[in-house]
């Protein structure tokens, strides 16, 4: 009698640890790549936003024959906080609503309120995707209101190193305004980011300086304060650099390895006749020095 039956057919262990092993390897290979990808997009929006960033300053001055003030103030009042190019441009960015809403004092100029519903709202303009998931900035003192990324060069906004008017129109840019930053970043993280506004009592400043380089780092855990010079630095989450927005309205991400003054600090306000105009970032950064840049250290 001949007895017939299935053969039963298993992994043995040894077969299952070396499908795991093999599916680990696949994994650790993809999670860079997948990474990289979600930073290439991030950045991208980034640039997206600077971009309509740089549109909107230009459509202000088509309305009023100037670029926006850097930090809104007159020869006889210079209020502190203040509002800021980013509060004007509002309307400009299909915020209307939201800048009749906050109603700011740009013509006499007045002052900051307290923290309220609308200082407190998100613009999606403003935030920049590798700056991790906060969107109130609680650097600002008192807290509380909406986190800005994007800081600008004052040298073309203005006002001038005693506070008063100087916004610059695109043609009053003598360098040539492919040649010179409008607006760039300033992250959160290692950085403390702006607001829609401007204070001397925060550390959150509406402007960014050349200073000694970007994206300085600060000790690990922690971030620039109120007190570090540092924090008036452009600064961002992306791998290697930052997104800037030039006068003529072009994007370009700049290496953090732009050559600058290492003897420069963030708190100075670069001259004419300054050691920095020797390296390209502050040459980049001043409107009128009628000195060459060097295209080929920006993308």
């Amino acid at each position: 009698m001949v007895l017939s039956g299935r053969l039963r057919t298993a992994f043995t262990l040894i077969e299952l640890l070396v499908v795991i092993a093999i599916i680990a390897i696949l994994i650790g290979l993809l999670v860079p790549a997948v990474q990289k990808v979600r930073e290439a997009a991030a950045r991208a929006q980034c640039s997206n936003n600077l971009k309509q960033l740089g549109l909107a300053c230009h459509m202000y001055q088509d309305s009023r024959k100037k670029l926006p003030p850097g930090w809104v103030t007159s020869t006889s009042a210079q209020p502190s906080p203040g509002w800021s190019w980013a509060t004007v441009i509002m309307p400009y960015i299909e915020q209307s609503t939201l800048f009749n809403a906050i109603a700011p004092d740009v013509a006499t100029p007045g002052g900051v309120p307290a923290v309220n519903a609308a200082l407190a709202t998100p613009v999606p303009v403003y935030q920049c995707p590798s700056d991790g998931g906060a969107f109130i900035n609680p650097y600002f003192q008192g807290g509380g209101y909406a986190k800005n990324n994007y800081v600008c060069n004052r040298w073309v906004l203005g006002p001038n190193s005693s506070s008063l008017p100087a916004n610059l129109s695109i043609q009053g840019i003598s360098d040539g305004s492919s040649n010179t930053i409008l607006l760039g970043e300033r992250d959160m993280t290692i950085n403390v980011g702006a607001v829609c506004f401007r204070s001397s009592t925060s550390s959150c400043s509406f402007e960014g300086r050349p200073g000694a380089g970007m994206s300085p780092q600060p000790a690990s855990g922690s971030h620039w304060t109120t007190g570090d010079n540092q924090r008036l630095a452009f600064s961002s989450m992306h791998t290697g650099g930052c997104n800037f927005v030039f006068a003529d309205g072009s994007v370009h991400f700049i290496p953090t390895a732009i050559d600058s003054d290492p003897n420069d600090s963030w708190a100075n306000f670069p001259t004419l006749d300054g050691a920095a105009l020797n390296f390209n970032f502050a040459r980049l950064m001043i409107p009128n020095d009628g000195l060459p840049v060097d295209a080929s250290l920006f993308q």
